[in-house]
């Protein structure tokens, strides 16, 4: 039986793709921190050709474009997203932008130096066959990178909320079609694609208060939107947020979850 296509930006309305553009934004701003050692680890600075694989709005392949003088090609399977990339990646002459899906890279064998990704394993529908194709088009002695790839099963909530926490912990991500605990998959598929394969946890910094705060409220509008598609009420919402800014104003809450990386190199 034909797998059903997860729903693409195209299918989301004007003022959802909207916040979705929003939402990656603030995401990259998030891990840039996580993702650019990544970057300088595997030598982008040196590369001549890159390939970066779901660019989706370009935000994330703007901080490649930054760091090295080499090409980068990026692609996304939706048009749309293409056109907000090229937007924000106009200034970067070192950058071509194209339609092309993960799972059907095209391109021919052993072309690129590096070819990387970023949150889009945990979307795919054959992630397997994501990173054969990245292993593919690498050449001989170059670098297949997974920069962040979430893992839910691993995350750390205190002051706990039974009803709520378990959508955060992976259900809302299963709903939409994901998979929340690709992180731990990232060595098998990896190894399983020929490559000499290095995992790592990017995130080891547990964020303050502060900063948990004002991510929250930058991100309130996914927050809540993924508790009313769980079926909660506006007056459980209500008391969980209220508990939950509580919580971080009087310093104790504490949130963490695993964001793995996988280094992959071509023999």
């Amino acid at each position: 039986m034909k797998q059903k296509r997860k729903a693409s930006s195209h299918e989301r309305s004007k003022e959802d793709f909207e916040t979705f553009i929003k939402k990656l934004e603030l995401q990259a701003l998030e891990t840039a921190e996580e993702r650019i050692p990544l970057y300088l680890k595997i030598g982008v600075k040196e590369a001549d050709l890159i390939l970066d694989i779901g660019c989706g709005s370009g935000m994330v392949t703007r901080d490649i474009a930054h760091l090295t003088k080499g090409k980068i090609i990026a692609i996304d399977g939706s048009e749309e997203m293409i056109k907000v990339a090229k937007k924000v990646l106009k200034m970067y002459k070192n950058v071509e932008l194209r339609i092309g899906e993960a799972e059907d890279l095209p391109f021919e064998d052993k072309k690129f130096d590096i070819v990387t990704c970023n949150l889009l394993l945990m979307w795919a529908q054959s992630p397997q066959k994501v990173v054969d194709e990245m292993a593919r088009v690498t050449k001989p002695g170059g670098i297949v990178l997974a920069s962040l790839e979430p893992d839910y099963g691993g995350k750390l909530h205190y002051p706990e909320n039974p009803k709520v926490d378990p959508i955060f912990a992976g259900e809302a991500i299963k709903a939409r079609g994901g998979d929340p605990h690709i992180g731990r998959k990232l060595r098998l598929l990896f190894v399983r694609a020929g490559l000499k394969t290095t995992v790592g946890i990017g995130n080891n910094r547990i964020w303050g208060c502060e900063e948990d705060k004002a991510y929250y409220l930058h991100a309130r509008d996914f927050y809540v939107k993924a508790l009313k598609e769980a079926g909660l009420s506006e007056d459980e919402i209500d008391k969980w947020e209220y508990d939950y800014l509580r919580s971080l104003d009087e310093g104790v809450q504490l949130n963490f979850f695993p964001q793995f990386y996988a280094i992959g190199k071509k023999p």
